[in-house]
């Protein structure tokens, strides 16, 4: 993914990603979060066409097609896009063509995968097997339950119910559906599947040709992409092409294009995989053996006879789950240029972008979504189409010595069309027709709907510099948008910046030894956000079944409560910068502070259920960030026999809060917090609030347990901040019991800090770049921590130092037969999330021109990379980056080993 590659390079810009399935994309945000429920999402502009069908379709673009990536991130600089700049801007620019010989390009590798970090963190058959037994104990009555923490145990026979566990505990046979086991069947047989998670495998080949005369310049290029996840039936393909052409027709005109095509195929897989993986109870049986049990003959959906969890090499059959997403993309840009007088430039841009997505989707009979049932088809058609069509008019002059002058002027439109329809079927007489004959099934569900929108705009910048050394950039710009209400629609954002050169002063004269730059900059700029769904303003219609005599009949009703009044939300940005440079540019970089307040939110604001509706979207509420970011560049070492180390480091700090929210104090007009959606003033847009852990009632606090929490020995004990709300609405402070009021901010998914270090070294023709990357002081939600350890024995467990009445541990309570999860369980989640990971090592060398000449090529280089090879985290996991629940369908990231070969001729 192109978007990756500014993973820790750029101050400020904070890339996550979602997880380890091929294909995809992660989540980008620039300067922290504005908005609570509107987008995010940073605007990507690929040759001066902004992409109008989001921005996770950038995986769609070869990363070896791009020249360079310019981000954009306060307002000032953003405000030329006006409300599609809101959250930023990643500028792309492509490679062209270039006057002179025609040079062919090639560039490739393959490399093997695996998870990121193996690890046996789920419970084997001994450990669960402990468990159970302990969460079977019976208290003096012969009950189990919360009362029985100092009970006895029961014989095995009574604990285990199912004859598979206890033939596995007498065979010592265990199961680890992730990794793989040394002998699943226990008894030394073959197997068809051992271990969800394998090796993967990855390789890219990219061959362009580029060159041109006086006139003409043009790149074409071919690209292909594939990578087999590391479960076997999740897999990425793309197959890409671009044309680039720019033509000068006369001294007058000049044409240019830029055409892009992306063919993928991406195999999503089963969401159940993982699940089962980890949840199932490691005592049972996935194998189905012959009479003799000499041969493994088949798979058991059902490993042991709960009937809860099924077998997730049933997933895995080739055929059985599909998920199938074809997607083909056209992405272009045309223009026209003409020097009308001296000094003043039109450009005409036109810019399409349309990309298909095609879906077919099969649960066979044997599969955790059917569990028996007849097969499930289904088919989804969606097309995103879109336009960007500017004119641009540019007029430089210069007058005097010392005064340089640029006036813009840009009218621009666009347009963009979501439409999607999809029918699911049932009951398909044969499993072969996967969702290629849907009309042999029964219709389950069906729908389609069609989403348009438009913005159009108006923009004028002047430009002007003084000796170099005063710089002054005015923004003014106007947008209109369709999604917001009448007499809303409208709404104008200014931008100014400053720029002073200081290193150019004459009192700085006798620094040129030392200091190189020194630039002090300011800016303030406003930027809307328009990033919400159509529609809202007009209050659809959505279907509803009544009762009508006893029979069902079909009606409509109001989907959402229309707002008239929807209007823009608006952001305004301040920045303070400075540029350095020492030593001749040996140490040089960049320091900004800026602040970002955000109001007039588009808020769901959330109802009462009495009023029949969610919510309506209003505009309610404001955030505030700050933050600082600092960039360095650092030539540390340059002799003269060649040998190079150079340093990039970049580090961000940023806080974010929210100031307003829909509700004030009647008395005061303070605003008030939204304890329900966990929105508070003056805390960032996501935190978590909760209980929080202490430890584990121990045995001799039985008596306190019971009267504080209603609680036993073995359960997690929280803490005792606050009683019942005062006269004003604050929380007072301990009063002996546990209830909602006890519940506090327990931190956020803010982090402290973040960024990168890029060590690159060089000597006589090698290279070598190690590339860190860190994220620290922030907290993350582990559902893995707390959904994958019920406690209860029935499900697998992650492996844990959990209560018995032997050992009394303030790590997890003791397991219970009683309960689906223990109580207060969501305390386990909260874990601190920094890391560090080591994100790239590559070792590369060039080849002299001595040799490349002799097999007829101008340039020879090879390499070899490792991608991800390790990290650090404070809590055990696959990737720290990917903190969800890997019991819930989250595929672990992957690291990856590859050679490479780049040759041009």
């Amino acid at each position: 993914n192109p978007v990756e590659a500014l993973k820790g390079q750029v101050s400020g810009v904070d890339v996550m990603q979602n997880g380890g399935r091929p294909g995809q994309y992660p989540t980008v945000t620039i300067r922290g979060r504005r908005s609570i429920n509107a987008s995010n999402e940073p605007l990507y502009v690929v040759d001066g066409v902004p992409m109008t069908s989001g921005g996770g379709t950038i995986y769609d673009f070869n990363p070896q097609d791009i020249e360079s990536m310019e981000i954009l991130k306060d307002a000032a600089a953003t405000a030329i896009y006006g409300s599609r700049g809101a959250n930023g801007v990643i500028l792309v620019t492509t490679k062209r063509g270039k006057t002179g010989r025609t040079v062919v390009s090639y560039d490739g590798y393959y490399g093997v995968t695996s998870p990121i970090k193996t690890i046996d963190f789920m419970m084997n058959g001994d450990q669960f097997a402990d468990m159970k037994r302990e969460s079977r104990r019976v208290d003096a009555n012969g009950k189990t339950g919360r009362a029985a923490w100092d009970g006895t145990f029961q014989s095995d026979d009574i604990v285990f119910e199912d004859p598979a566990e206890l033939e596995s505990i007498a065979l010592g046979r265990s199961q680890d559906y992730l990794n793989g086991s040394d002998d699943p069947t226990g008894l030394g047989l073959d197997v068809p599947f051992n271990g969800v998670l394998g090796k993967g495998w990855q390789t890219n080949h990219q061959v362009s040709v580029a060159g041109g005369s006086e006139k003409t310049q043009f790149n074409f290029s071919l690209g292909y992409f594939n990578e087999q996840g590391i479960i076997s039936n999740q897999d990425y393909e793309r197959v890409t092409g671009r044309l680039n052409l720019d033509h000068q027709i006369s001294k007058i005109f000049k044409v240019g294009m830029s055409s892009f095509l992306s063919v993928s195929t991406q195999n999503w897989g089963s969401d159940a995989t993982m699940g089962e993986a980890v949840n199932n109870n490691p005592l049972g049986m996935p194998y189905t053996l012959n009479d003799s049990q000499s041969e493994v003959t088949g798979l058991n959906f059902f490993p042991i006879v709960d009937g809860i969890r099924t077998n997730p090499y049933n997933e895995l059959v080739d055929g059985a789950m599909i998920d199938q997403r074809d997607y083909t993309r056209i992405f272009s840009s045309f223009y026209l240029e003409a020097n009308i007088v001296k000094g003043l430039k039109y450009k005409l841009l036109f810019g399409p972008d349309l990309r298909y997505r095609n879906q077919g989707v099969f649960q066979g009979s044997q599969t955790n979504s059917r569990r028996g049932a007849a097969p499930y088809a289904k088919e989804e058609n969606i097309s995103e189409t879109g336009y960007t069509l500017e004119n641009l008019f540019t007029y430089d002059t210069k007058f005097g010595d010392k005064h340089d002058l640029t006036l813009t002027f840009l009218q621009s439109i666009q347009k963009q069309n979501y439409s999607q329809h999809n029918t699911d079927v049932i009951n398909l007489p044969y499993e072969s027709a996967e969702w290629y004959n849907i009309g042999l099934g029964e219709i389950s569900a069906y729908g389609s709907r069609l989403e348009e929108r438009q913005l159009a705009s108006f923009m004028g910048r002047i430009n002007y510099g003084y000796a170099g050394k005063y710089l002054i950039q005015l923004t003014y710009r106007t947008d209109g948008s369709s999604v917001l209400a009448e007499g809303n629609k409208w709404a104008s954002f200014p931008g100014v910046s400053v720029g002073w050169r200081m290193v150019d002063e004459n009192f700085m004269s006798g620094t040129d030894n030392w200091l190189s730059e020194l630039k002090l900059r300011a800016s303030y700029g406003a930027v809307g956000n328009q990033s919400v769904d159509p529609y809202q303003t007009a209050g659809r219609l959505s279907a509803s079944v009544y009762d009508w005599d006893g029979a069902n009949a079909k009606g409509f009703r109001l989907n959402e409560i229309p707002n008239p009044d929807l209007g823009w939300e608006i952001s305004k940005t301040i920045d303070f910068g400075v540029d350095f440079g020492f030593l001749d540019g040996r140490l040089s970089g960049t320091f900004d502070y800026y602040t970002t307040e955000t109001s007039d939110l588009l808020l769901r604001r959330f109802l009462p259920i009495t009023s029949g509706y969610d919510y309506i979207l209003q505009n309610v509420g404001s955030t505030e960030t700050k933050g600082v970011e600092l960039g360095v560049n650092a030539a540390i070492i340059d002799t003269q026999n060649g040998f190079k180390w150079n340093l990039d480091f970049n580090l961000s700090h940023y806080s974010e809060a929210i100031t307003a929210l829909a509700l004030t104090d009647e008395v005061t007009g303070e605003p008030l917090d939204d304890e329900g959606n966990q929105w508070f003033i003056g805390q960032p847009i996501r935190v978590f609030y909760d209980y929080q852990k202490i430890g584990i009632w121990q045995a001799n606090e039985a008596d306190l347990a019971t009267q504080v929490d209603g609680a036993y020995p073995g359960e997690i004990k929280v803490a005792d901040v606050a009683g019942p709300r005062d006269a004003n609405g604050q929380k007072t402070g301990p009063d002996g019991k546990i209830s909602g009021e006890d519940r506090v901010v327990l931190g956020s998914d803010v982090p402290d800090v973040f960024g990168g270090i890029n060590n690159r070294f060089e000597f006589k023709g090698f290279d070598l770049s190690i590339f860190m990357y860190f994220r620290l002081g922030h907290m993350i939600d582990s559902r893995l921590s707390s959904d994958q350890a019920t406690m209860q024995g029935r499900y697998n467990n992650i492996n844990v130092d959990y209560w018995t009445i032997d050992n009394p541990t303030n790590d997890y309570p003791r397991p219970n037969i009683n309960q689906e999860r223990p109580q207060k369980f969501e305390t386990l989640r909260y874990q601190d999330g920094s890391y560090w990971k080591l994100r790239n090592v590559t070792l590369g060398y060039n080849f002299p021109s001595t040799i490349a000449e002799k097999l007829k090529m101008s340039s020879l280089r090879i390499y070899a990379t490792a991608q991800n090879p390790w990290f650090s985290a404070k809590y055990n996991t696959y990737d720290p980056e990917n903190a969800g629940s890997i019991g819930t369908g989250d595929v672990p990231s992957s690291k990856l080993y590859m050679l490479g070969l780049n040759f041009q001729f």
